[in-house]
């Protein structure tokens, strides 16, 4: 383990990732110098140099010779050459998860995890505890609308609030004084190789910790002397209700006295502020104080993002990538915009993925009026016989479907009749997002 405090100068290999980025922003921020190499330009990349940030995109030893500290992300292929150089000289590269793990150490630490909801839910806890309490440092994986960030950062913080990423395992990594559990679903089985190995490797993530809060759909999973749960059903110690939708937000309560609007979409997202509520209980956070703030959150970036609406089309932007997330997504929709057609594009992300949990995207993605499928986004991985985007498309049960290559999105979608249209995948497919909404406002403009 390095002492942080002698950290002068740091290369990010991956910079441009969700993490990463953060991790570059906290060190900037210390006042290290900080570079870092990507593959692709993106608006992280772009927005990494604007605050002053070397980002490099050519394969090079630039800016490697004299870092006191190197990290790399599990995305970027063992073959870079920045791996090969930086061991000959004989330094060490570090995983992000293990610098995470220095920084939390320093500090008490609230870790939120789970196959689904921990970015939104982490968002709604730093900025619930940022507005309510100010002395926390807080990682998030993914860009907060207020903040135009993914960090905040305070002087002297009492907590640092972290979202914990259950690929890899990272978040073993981490010893939390508080955990957040907010879904459990089978998901990265290339890791796990079966869902009761993950559910094992979550066990031990709460154990841990020395308060579990828990939604009640996977309560009974963690035996854990101080657990707190949080739900709608009978089985919750906090608990929401009185779930309406009131001028393109959600009003809710919680234990039925205590009154919330969140102006995010979905039930979904009322239980993720819920996660939030019960843990600013727990810091002693006065409820009125809560509901101002909750009030106040602006959402993250790719989370049920409504890049276009207008009274006739409304295209919106979601990360969602797993077959839960996508009926999340498909129900806030519906919620919001009744009686109206929904359409999907979606990016398959990972072959794994694809075959593991075929049967789920096979079920959430019927359920939509439209769907244009994209090839696999293959990431890290090769591909595998059998598993493809056609194959799944054949399998949908609903009409209206096609198989289009990224080449022809646009002419794909301005043949969409649905005027709600979800972008879906955590690809690349974020940049189309902003082609396709002007796709449909020109035709519709036409029209």
């Amino acid at each position: 383990m390095k002492d942080l405090k002698d950290i002068k100068k740091v290369y990010l290999l991956g910079i441009g990732g969700i993490g990463m980025s953060a991790l570059a922003r906290y060190f900037k921020g210390k006042g290290a110098k900080v570079s870092g190499f990507d593959k692709t330009l993106s608006s992280l990349t772009d927005k990494l140099i604007e605050e002053g940030i070397d980002v490099r995109f050519d394969e090079s030893s630039e800016g490697l010779d004299d870092a006191d500290l190197f990290i790399y992300t599990p995305a970027v292929p063992i073959d870079h050459i920045a791996f090969g150089y930086v061991e000959a000289t004989g330094n060490q590269w570090y995983k992000r998860s293990e610098v995470l793990e220095w920084i939390t150490k320093e500090t008490k630490t609230i870790a939120i995890a789970g196959t689904h909801g921990k970015t939104t839910t982490t968002g709604i806890t730093a900025h619930l505890l940022h507005e309510t309490r100010g002395d926390i440092a807080a990682f998030i994986g993914g860009v907060m609308t207020g903040y135009d960030s993914n960090l905040i950062t305070t002087r002297k913080p009492n907590y640092v609030v972290v979202e914990a990423d259950e690929y890899d395992r990272s978040f073993l990594r981490l010893h939390p004084n508080i955990a957040v559990i907010t879904s459990l679903d089978p998901d990265h089985l290339d890791i796990y190789g079966t869902f009761e190995e993950m559910k094992k490797d979550y066990k031990t993530f709460a154990s841990r910790a020395e308060l579990l809060i828990v939604h009640e759909d996977i309560a009974d999973i963690f035996d854990h002397p101080n657990k707190r749960i949080y739900g709608k059903g009978p089985t919750a110690e906090v608990k929401y209700g009185n779930v309406e939708v009131v001028n393109g937000a959600f009003a809710f309560t919680v234990n039925e006295s205590d009154h919330y609007v969140l102006k995010l979409a979905g039930e979904h997202n009322v239980e993720n502020a819920t996660a939030a509520i019960s843990l600013a209980m727990e810091l002693n956070v006065k409820a009125d104080k809560a509901a101002k703030a909750i009030e106040s959150f602006e959402g993250i970036k790719r989370r049920f993002e409504r890049i276009l609406e207008t009274p006739t089309k409304v295209v919106i932007d979601d990360y969602a990538h797993h077959p839960e997330e996508i009926k999340a997504a498909l129900t806030a929709a519906r919620t919001l915009y009744v009686g109206r057609k929904v359409a999907v594009i979606f990016q398959p992300h990972l072959f794994s993925r694809t075959r593991d949990l075929e049967e789920g995207f096979v079920e959430s993605l019927s359920e939509a009026d439209e769907v244009i499928l994209l090839p696999i986004y293959p990431a890290r991985e090769r591909p595998i016989d059998g598993v493809s985007s056609e194959n799944l498309l054949n399998k949908l049960t609903l009409k209206t479907k096609q198989l289009v290559q990224k080449s022809d999105l646009l002419n794909a979608v301005i043949s969409l009749n649905a005027d709600v249209v979800l972008v879906l995948g955590a690809g690349d497919i974020d940049r189309f997002v902003k082609p396709i909404a002007n796709a449909i406002k020109n035709k519709t403009n036409v029209e």
